[in-house]
């Protein structure tokens, strides 16, 4: 794990996933009755400020409905609160990603003074210091999460349950770390990066005489900050149908002079029922892979699950019957999925360079599922021709401890202009990734030996997968 990404990105993926997490629940749809720039300064180290309290605002209208308008006001309590610190919550994210890349600095400048690449002192700072979990609590996590996990090999998972119970106690160490880097290094702060109209150009902080500005931090921020406000939509939008729903249904018993509950009861409680053993069976059948487990041990569950499904559709129905006739406009709308320039520049690719479509895909050599879909993609791409040109770029994931070095040998594979014929040795024998059979598979293909494994020992690429994995973390 390096540093990048410890201290940049897991520290931006725990705190984007708290703050989409820490929203309201979402709840199944249900019919029922309405319920400046700043001086220059030192900063010795990142400061997590508490978010300011919340004013009461103004009610927002979010639809008209025959008519009536609704509001904020009108929407759950506590999903109007979720939606109203949104702001707040994106302030003080990008504060925090501020912090994140100012330690990315800190620990490439000081890796530098010790003539070692970051990764390497990430690794004799932190990682080292960091003891592995005992067997016993291997063996009790896996026990205790087995029924949330879809693998169920337990060599297979080792790797990825050290890694989870290696991070709080990393987390520890590396704050550590980043403090000492803060003290013995000087950190200016430049111009705030919640500033209105902020100059791409514009610094925001100083490391050790090196600039961090506005544009690279935002370009960073653009997937995160994307999911944040799509998530206060979401919530608000299921919110908002719940209230249109209730507000139609209440329209709808008054006009047949009947209670609420009594639509409720004719159009969907009365036609629910329990799945039939012969549903469940099917129904197992078709999702065994994805649902483990045999069938008895799982049957409860999935006829509870196939129940609230068929209440749900019910649901539906009859929300849709309700609307039928009814005047219903919208007023807010999705935001727009961000865009990002990512480098494409000398990565391995098919398809012309002037293709009007460019897929980039992040792939791991140690990864399954990416094994099982490189042959559909190759399917695929070759119905548009030239019509798209398709770029890979490394992503090796932590817990595939085999998945780096395999990722550095097709690149070394690309030098020779073979990384796709490679790549696919590589997807066809994972069970066989170490260094010796990479070098094997180098032959195989008839690759220039004496340059292939020069490339692999050295680390020649090294640098190259480590800055895929910082792209496509982001």
């Amino acid at each position: 794990m390096n540093f990048s990404k410890y201290f940049f990105v897991t520290g931006v993926a725990l705190f984007i996933s708290a703050s989409i997490g820490g929203q309201t629940p979402r709840r199944k749809a249900t019919a029922r009755p309405p319920a400046k720039a700043v001086a220059p300064q030192p900063s010795p180290e990142p400061v997590n400020r508490p978010l300011p309290p919340s004013e009461p605002r103004a009610p927002v209208p979010l639809a008209i409905v025959n008519g009536q308008t609704i509001t904020t006001a009108d929407i759950d309590p506590r999903v109007r609160e979720e939606v109203e610190s949104l702001e707040e919550r994106i302030a003080d994210t990008r504060r925090r990603v501020l912090d994140l890349q100012i330690n990315t600095e800190l620990l490439e400048s000081e890796a530098k003074k010790r003539k070692v690449t970051s990764q390497q002192l990430y690794n004799l700072e932190v990682s080292k210091l960091v003891p592995n979990p005992t067997e016993a609590e291997i063996k009790k996590f896996i026990d205790d999460n087995r029924d949330q996990m879809e693998e169920t090999d337990e060599a297979s998972l080792r790797p990825q349950v050290i890694s989870l119970l290696r991070a709080t106690p990393e987390a520890k160490v590396s704050e550590e770390f980043v403090r000492r880097l803060r003290t013995a290094n000087p950190v200016i702060m430049g111009v705030d990066i919640n500033s209105p109209n902020l100059n791409p150009a514009a610094v925001l902080a100083t490391v050790s005489g090196k600039p961090i500005t506005a544009g690279v931090v935002i370009e960073r921020l653009k997937p995160a900050l994307y999911k944040m406000r799509l998530s206060g939509y979401e919530i608000q939008s299921e919110a908002l149908e719940r209230t249109i729903s209730d507000l139609l249904l209440i329209a709808e018993a008054n006009r047949r002079n009947v209670p609420p509950e009594e639509i409720v009861r004719t159009e969907i409680s009365e036609k629910s029922h329990p799945p039939t053993e012969a549903e469940v069976a099917k129904f197992y059948a078709e999702n065994k892979i994805r649902i483990g487990g045999n069938l008895n041990s799982v049957r409860n569950q999935l006829a509870e699950y196939l129940q609230e499904q068929s209440r749900q559709q019910l649901e539906r129905t009859m929300s849709e019957k309700l609307r039928q006739g009814a005047q219903v406009r919208l007023l807010i709308s999705e935001p727009q999925p961000s865009t990002q320039a990512i480098s494409t520049d000398d990565d391995p690719s098919r398809g012309v360079a002037t293709a009007p479509v460019t897929i980039v895909e992040f792939t791991d050599f140690q990864c399954p599922s990416c094994a099982a879909m490189h042959p559909v993609l190759e399917e695929v791409l070759k119905s548009y021709g030239n019509k798209v040109r398709f770029v890979v770029r490394d992503f090796p994931l932590p817990m595939h401890v085999k998945a780096r070095k395999a990722a550095e040998a097709a690149n070394a594979a690309h030098a020779q202009g073979r990384f796709f014929e490679y790549a696919t040795l590589l997807f066809k024998r994972q069970d066989a990734l170490d260094v010796p059979s990479l070098k094997k598979y180098a032959s195989e293909l008839g690759l220039d030996r004496a340059r292939f494994d020069a490339a692999l020992d050295g680390g020649a690429f090294a640098a190259e997968v480590r800055r895929d994995i910082a792209d496509g973390e982001m």
